[in-house]
């Protein structure tokens, strides 16, 4: 048994741990959630009231189907760590207000069951499941995603509380080798704010974003140099691209995915990197691949394809930039340096 002096200075004997902190995995898990309030009221003011259905959707689905797996596997029941819920919400943000409610049921399940449990639950998963998911959606069901509409507004007549108004995302008009933006992209101001963009509905507002980060920041709860770096990165690739053309580089980064991923889905701690070198090299990895994406192909995105790159990626960084133990001449081994020795 281990020793501790308690408050009154009397030494009292008691097991371990004698170090307790709030930061358990729940508290994150809401801090996260917390943190996607700013964009699911900026996606409830331009789209209207089914936003908070399809939120509301996304997440029972998947802490009905975390509950369910764990139940019927025999495993311990694990949803009141909230982490369901965080991804559930995630789904549901990264879809258009089009989206049919089978496919925020499916990107549900296929995170939590196959993405996450198959893997061994929460902290064991090597892709981020709401990030795999959206990838799944995208290359499985395209045909239902293309229907974008622009805002209507909370009131706003048509489908769901929006104005049907078919519309492209402003990513369409920027990518696949494009060096100039074109008059059909809104300005700068309306792609921070949200305006007159059609798209993904948690994605819409970046200044909605911005505020969530900084919660996140200002918690602790993600470390700000992936964020920045994954967001400078791209814009520094598309500076050199468009020959220093500020408002193309302003316009790729105000368009997609790439501040709602990089804030929300590439600060995840089971997927990512873990050591301090290897947070910079993914971030600067998930920057680089992003920008490649949205120059070669002739397809809106990247940012997705890009974390699930770097997530395969992110044991193999970590074993090679593990920090060296003080008083130890070399770093401790994984199992790539003992794979490798094996060979």
């Amino acid at each position: 048994m281990a020793q501790a002096i308690d408050v009154k200075g009397k030494l009292r004997v008691g097991p371990s741990p004698h170090v307790r902190s709030k930061r358990t995995s729940a508290w994150v898990m809401d801090q996260v959630m917390i943190a996607l309030v700013p964009p699911t009221i900026a996606a409830t003011f331009f789209f209207g009231w089914w936003v908070l259905v399809m939120v509301a959707i996304g997440i029972t689905t998947a802490v009905a189907s975390e509950y369910l797996y764990q139940k019927l596997t025999y495993k311990p029941i694990k949803i009141h760590d909230h982490s369901a819920a965080v991804t559930g919400m995630l789904i549901a943000l990264s879809l258009p207000v089009t989206a049919p409610i089978w496919m925020i049921v499916f990107g549900a399940v296929f995170a939590i069951v196959i993405v996450k449990q198959f893997n061994g639950g929460i902290g064991r998963n090597y892709f981020n499941p709401a990030v795999a998911a959206r990838v799944v959606i995208k290359v499985l069901f395209t045909p239902w995603l293309a229907n974008w509409v622009l805002p209507g507004g909370l009131f706003g007549s048509g489908y769901r509380g929006v104005e049907a108004i078919a519309s492209a995302t402003p990513l369409e008009f920027i990518g696949n080798g494009a060096q100039v933006v074109p008059e059909q992209v809104p300005g700068i101001f309306d792609l921070f704010m949200g305006f007159n963009i059609g798209g993904n509905i948690g994605e819409t507002s970046k200044f909605a974003i911005l505020i969530g980060m900084l919660y996140l920041i200002f918690r602790r709860v993600i470390n700000p140099k992936i964020p920045i770096l994954y967001i400078f990165t791209t814009f520094l690739v598309m500076t050199l691209w468009s020959s220093f053309d500020f408002n193309f580089e302003l316009t790729h980064i105000l368009t997609g995915t790439l501040f709602f991923g990089a804030t929300y889905m590439a600060t995840d701690y089971s997927s990512g990197a873990l050591t301090p070198e290897g947070k910079t090299v993914f971030a600067i990895g998930c920057g680089l691949l992003t920008a490649f994406f949205r120059i070669t192909l002739d397809h809106p995105g990247g940012v997705g394809y890009s974390i699930l790159i770097m997530n395969a990626l992110a044991p193999y960084i970590d074993s090679k930039l593990m920090p060296r133990i003080y008083g130890h001449k070399a770093r401790p081994q994984t199992k790539f340096d003992r794979q490798s020795e094996n060979v």
